[in-house]
């Protein structure tokens, strides 16, 4: 397994890196570098792309493959604050981000290793203009025809048609008040969409032919658990069965179990094995869950039963500065 971790952090601390997870457990770097609070990153069409997450301005970076690791091709300035989250598109040539501390939505077009024409740069400003607006997430449809962002502080997602990269809003989907949208993701069918919220720590889901209809609201926390927390990601089984979500403060991964009309069913509550638990996957091949706790600095790999979706044990930790974006090469 290759994978791309980035963290929070400034040089000279290594904040970007390519490491190799072997079948004996065992882990190496064999590439890194430093980019101001590199929180996440994406890939598509063999380049890596990651940000710089601070409030005054928002800044995108593109790198390609080479045989010593990756090449840093270009990176551009914009308009915004805190940009957390990016998402791209292979069918377009194009890079969204979300910027939480602006409420800024961008789209850019990507052509032979660099960044070229701003297609889209808005900032979603709800029904009140003045109303404080966190843009959070950027997410695609398989089909790469819709992308959905996520607005924490504004309860809302917004649903826009991609027209040759550019956006044209279509559909706002208001969710209950004071929740906190964060992430969302389409069950494999598309059928269902599942979102998770920082402030109310639950999954909401919609059917998605229906996304006026609230189908279902769980929480993600432990029963007994009455202490401050905050919802982060979420991420589904490679059988599309069983659904993760991340716990900052419990320090939890929850895990469902989701049914053939798309609810989900509490299972379990598993140790995150460190602090805050931002962004995690699961591996190519199903059997791995690695979670990245920015606060604990580190990033732990689970073995997961690939059938019944549970936490088997933890397998290894890794110590990596505040970690928080994670991708695994090629997937």
């Amino acid at each position: 397994m290759e994978l791309i971790l980035s963290g929070y952090g400034s040089k000279p601390t290594s904040t970007i890196a390519r490491y190799t997870f072997l079948n004996n457990n065992s882990i190496g770097v064999d590439w890194q570098d430093s980019i101001e609070n590199a929180s996440y990153v994406c890939q598509g069409d063999g380049y890596l792309f990651t940000v710089t997450e601070v409030e005054d301005y928002a800044c995108v970076y593109l790198y390609q493959r080479n045989k010593k690791g990756y090449e840093l091709c270009d990176k551009r300035k914009l308009e915004g604050g805190s940009l957390c989250h990016i998402a791209y598109s292979s069918i377009h040539k194009v890079l969204f981000g979300a910027c939480y501390g602006t409420g800024t939505v961008f789209s850019i077009r990507v052509r032979a290793g660099k960044f070229e024409e701003l297609l889209f740069h808005e900032i979603q400003q709800g029904k009140e203009p003045s109303t404080l607006t966190r843009a959070h997430c950027v997410m695609l449809n398989r089909q790469e025809n819709v992308l959905v962002v996520a607005n924490i502080a504004l309860d809302q997602i917004y649903c826009y048609q991609i027209l040759e990269g550019g956006l044209k809003l279509t559909q706002v989907i208001d969710v209950p008040k004071g929740v906190g949208p964060r992430h969302a993701l389409y069950s494999q069918d598309e059928k269902y969409l599942y979102i998770i919220t920082e402030y109310s720590n639950e999954i909401l889901v919609y059917a998605n032919d229906n996304t006026k209809l609230l189908l279902q609201r769980i929480s993600t926390l432990p029963d007994d658990y009455t202490d401050t927390s905050y919802c982060s990601t979420l991420c589904f089984s490679k059988n599309g069965v069983y659904l993760y979500a991340a716990n900052r403060g419990a320090d939890t991964i929850a895990l469902f179990s989701v049914n053939a009309e798309g609810k989900l069913n509490k299972m379990s509550d598993y140790d995150c094995g460190g602090q805050h638990p931002r962004h995690m996957i699961v591996s190519n091949d199903g059997g791995y869950l690695v979670v990245c706790n920015q606060n604990s600095d580190n990033v732990v790999f689970f073995s997961l039963d690939t059938e019944q979706g549970v936490i088997k044990a933890k397998v290894l930790t890794t110590e990596f500065a505040a970690p928080s974006g994670i991708l695994e090469i090629g997937v």
